[in-house]
């Protein structure tokens, strides 16, 4: 016989199961998970480089995956001793605030950055170590972020949650980190705020962080939202 079998997204799953789902508990006893941490994406975008031939002979001389990846992309994205390592730094920033990191969201990103990397080497040619790499430079990376930010709120967020998109742009041009006084005011006195926050929430869009909200780095460019407090 035939078998169905569905795949979703976390923060639909949540939205399609809010407030009651007939039978929920069957669905629950055979859900599986797919969980990708930080190996399962680092061993992802290594399978994807070696199918390029001239990549596969270069970087099949190095160790292990770690290495492979330090070759195609610098040390740190911003420079500095209390900066993180570029595998941090890309993690920090695919991630909705969900903590839900999809694969889309690394392929898409170093596909970026590889197509900035090659604009910026049209227009200024550099001689290249591909041993010691990187291949692809900081600013690529930075750039790519800025256009999978900017991707992600128009295909992903707005698109996806038609009905919270008004209240999305609302944050647009705004700060980082809201208390529950600037929330009030950025979404407005509603009678069903209470309800739109947890939205925002469920979606991803808001993360909850101590008694504030943060809105997380992967949609802040998008929206050209700062980094910082919107309160005092």
């Amino acid at each position: 016989g035939l078998k169905l079998k569905l795949f979703l997204r976390k923060d639909l799953f949540r939205r399609i199961t809010k407030g009651g789902f007939v039978n929920l508990t069957h669905i629950n006893a055979r859900k599986i998970d797919i969980v990708w941490d930080d190996e399962d994406l680092i061993d992802m975008v290594v399978r994807r480089v070696l199918r390029n031939e001239d990549l596969k002979q270069i970087l099949e001389k190095t160790e292990n995956n770690d290495k492979i990846f330090s070759v195609l992309l610098p040390n740190q994205i911003d420079a500095g001793d209390r900066k993180p390592l570029t595998k941090t730094w890309i993690m920090g920033r695919i991630r909705d605030g969900n903590n839900n990191r999809p694969p889309r969201n690394m392929i898409d990103l170093l596909n970026m950055a590889r197509d900035s990397q090659i604009r910026r080497e049209q227009r200024d040619p550099r001689d290249v170590d591909t041993i010691a790499g990187p291949l692809i430079e900081a600013d690529a990376v930075k750039r790519a972020l800025t256009q999978l930010s900017e991707q992600r709120v128009q295909d992903t967020l707005l698109a996806e949650a038609v009905d919270l998109s008004e209240v999305i742009q609302k944050f647009r041009d705004g700060k980082s980190e809201h208390n529950e006084e600037t929330l009030r005011q950025t979404i407005g006195k509603i009678s069903n705020y209470s309800d739109i926050k947890q939205s925002l929430v469920d979606i991803g869009f808001l993360e909850e962080f101590g008694r504030n909200y943060k809105i997380p780095m992967l949609y802040r460019d998008g929206l050209r939202i700062k980094q910082g407090k919107a309160f005092a």
